[in-house]
């Protein structure tokens, strides 16, 4: 067993590195640049240039691997489904694949599309369905709620279900381990309680 791990600079890509190294499971961490990584994070994982617009960097990210977790990248003229078809030639045993609550209602997103590629080729497959992120408040919005104690979002009155990353990598990182458990699942995974972004006034 081998997992290839992309997005492992992002919120849950590092997670489920942390995560299948405490677990001793042999791994090789995605970044598209490498030297970057290894500045960053340290010589203690294994690394390999990978970039979805780059097709060429696909047979070297998935030599020696029999599993992927698999998350959608920034950037432009990304070659997934090359990769899709160059992991189904190399005998890939299972995609645990990052997608988004409710993706099944919206067509015109990425991760809808890349759902129906995955099954089209029929790689094994878990679809990790995330909620909204408890780590955003913590990152791009911490600075407007330290200085101004608010948060301004588009969403009206309507209300989110956060989840935690860690979670999410924990149960990605499962599914890739105990892949037989969770082949071609979908789990929509949310916060126990919808909240708001309304902030009370006293």
């Amino acid at each position: 067993m081998k997992v290839l791990v992309t997005g492992f600079t992002g919120k849950v890509g590092l997670q489920v590195a942390y995560y299948l190294k405490d677990q001793d499971i042999p791994m090789v961490c995605a970044v598209r640049n490498v030297e970057r990584a290894k500045a960053k994070f340290g010589q203690s994982y294994n690394y390999v240039h990978l970039d979805f617009s780059d097709p060429s960097t696909f047979d070297e990210a998935l030599e020696k691997v029999d599993r992927i977790f698999l998350m959608y990248p920034p950037g432009d003229k990304l070659q997934f489904e090359t990769f899709l078809a160059k992991s189904k030639d190399k005998d890939i045993k299972h995609i645990t694949y990052l997608s988004l609550k409710d993706v099944q209602f919206m067509p015109f997103i990425h991760h809808y599309k890349m759902e129906k590629l995955i099954t089209g080729y029929k790689i094994p497959y878990t679809f990790v369905r995330a909620g909204y992120f408890m780590q955003n408040l913590s990152d791009f919005l911490c600075q407007e709620i330290k200085e101004r104690g608010r948060i301004f979002v588009p969403a009206g009155y309507g209300k989110t279900s956060f989840v935690d990353t860690r979670d999410l990598a924990e149960i990605s990182a499962l599914s890739l381990v105990h892949e037989g458990e969770h082949e071609n699942q979908k789990y929509v995974i949310t916060g126990n309680e919808a909240l708001d972004f309304l902030v009370s006034q006293k």
